[in-house]
């Protein structure tokens, strides 16, 4: 039988755990001790406060596995972040988790150059005096996007992204609550005074999904997508800068979380 337990941290989280009505408590400290090391070898994983029991599979998840930073802690935020190279990133707070999923746009980042208020990201190698003339000139022929869409973009997009970040973390409690090798031992108490996580990691921010805005059409020509020809696509605009045409294909490309083959290359792994 599974009970809803939790609602926690800064996001609106579902009460996505899956904790047994008669299962056990442990504290955050008492949960550190079943990292594999001890004399009964016991491994256990916690994700948005439910408990399983890795046990059966200690090559991943036991000493010198490479999952074992996963052991003896709930580390739900580096579940979704997959930031986990500084402990602090192992943690079940997931205050501004939503950002790695909060989209960028083409049309904003031009502005932002032909304002001479920041450069383009992946732009560096097109040239200054030369982005800045085509940043200009698209600006003027697209138009400029004014601060009312702008923010009527970030209400929508930080919805989407609290919903792709529950999604990322409900792929994972999924995967170990339908996995036969996996028990539900129980829940952890969870320490609410521990410190805010640091910022997600780069590698996590180079996840954010890429938009056009109003440049749409100009990305999707920039990635000739249907392949041309009679019939075909759209062609590639001449002098499609690199940066541009990267960034169309990351917009086809971006998915929540990882991508399905991703998904299911991981699980195949039998973590």
């Amino acid at each position: 039988m599974y009970l809803p337990i939790l609602v926690f941290g800064v996001l609106p989280w579902l009460a996505l755990g899956a904790v047994t009505s008669n299962g056990v408590q442990l504290t955050e400290a008492e949960l550190a001790h079943f990292d594999g090391t001890g004399d009964d070898g016991k491994i256990y994983l916690s994700i948005n406060g439910t408990i399983f029991d890795v046990s059966a599979s200690p090559a991943f998840y036991g000493p010198g596995g490479h999952y074992h930073h996963f052991t003896g802690k709930d580390a739900s935020r580096a579940w979704v972040s997959e930031c986990w190279d500084t402990e602090d990133q192992l943690t079940w707070r997931m205050d501004g988790i939503e950002a790695m999923f909060m989209p960028k746009y083409l049309d904003e980042q031009m502005q932002q150059n032909a304002d001479g208020e920041s450069d383009i990201e992946g732009a560096d190698a097109f040239g200054g005096a030369d982005l800045l003339k085509m940043a200009k000139q698209v600006v003027s022929k697209y138009g400029r996007v004014s601060k009312k869409a702008i923010d009527a973009r970030r209400v929508t997009d930080r919805k989407e992204a609290e919903q792709s970040a529950q999604a990322a973390l409900a792929h994972w409690i999924k995967f170990f609550s339908d996995n036969s090798k996996y028990n539900v031992i129980g829940n952890v108490i969870l320490d609410d005074s521990k410190p805010e996580p640091p910022g997600l990691c780069e590698a996590a921010l180079k996840k954010r999904p890429v938009r056009g805005g109003k440049l749409d059409a100009l990305m999707q020509a920039g990635m000739g997508m249907g392949g041309g020809g009679a019939g075909g696509g759209k062609k590639p605009a001449a002098g499609m800068p690199d940066f541009v045409k990267n960034a169309g294909q990351k917009a086809a490309n971006v998915v929540v979380g990882k991508k399905d083959s991703e998904q299911e290359d991981v699980s195949k792994d039998e973590l």
